[in-house]
């Protein structure tokens, strides 16, 4: 499959699933994508038959345009060079929220073994607190049992 027909496939099966602007950002993404990996020495036939079906491809452009339009967002492709990814808003500066997904097996694996690692940490710190005192708890309290008899004697 050469280059046109993959772009026009593409074209052709996200045409009237996905807004224009979508269409033609990802037709200039993997115009350039394949231009490049072309002029970097690669077999145009090849560079095609590694980025897959283009009817696969606009599935995945489709899945993602309608969960973003769920979200309120506006959804574009990113390029090499672009400060802005695809969950952010067209009108944003780049100075938004990064959200990191927490509902990872790994995740929950490493906030299991930090708080664990706290709570040892703490013990370890007043175990080491309270052998520095019993030392001088000792002779505190001898100290205090012989002034509270003197002045019981006292009265």
């Amino acid at each position: 499959m050469s280059k046109q027909e993959f772009l026009q496939r593409l074209r052709e099966t996200l045409t009237g699933e996905v807004p224009g602007n979508v269409i033609e950002d990802n037709i200039r993404f993997y115009d350039e994508y394949i231009s490049t990996e072309v002029n970097k020495g690669s077999m145009e036939d090849e560079v095609i038959a590694s980025i897959g079906d283009p009817r696969l491809i606009a599935k995945t452009i489709m899945e993602a345009n309608e969960n973003a339009s769920a979200s309120g967002k506006s959804y574009y492709e990113s390029y090499t060079g672009s400060t802005r990814n695809v969950y952010e808003d067209q009108e944003d500066t780049g100075h938004g929220m990064h959200y990191i997904d927490l509902s990872k097996w790994y995740w929950k694996a490493l906030a299991l073994g930090a708080l664990i690692l706290v709570f040892f940490l703490t013990a370890t710190i007043l175990t080491g607190i309270f052998s520095l005192l019993m030392p001088l708890l000792g002779p505190l309290f001898l100290v205090l049992l012989i002034l509270w008899f003197f002045r019981g004697m006292k009265r």
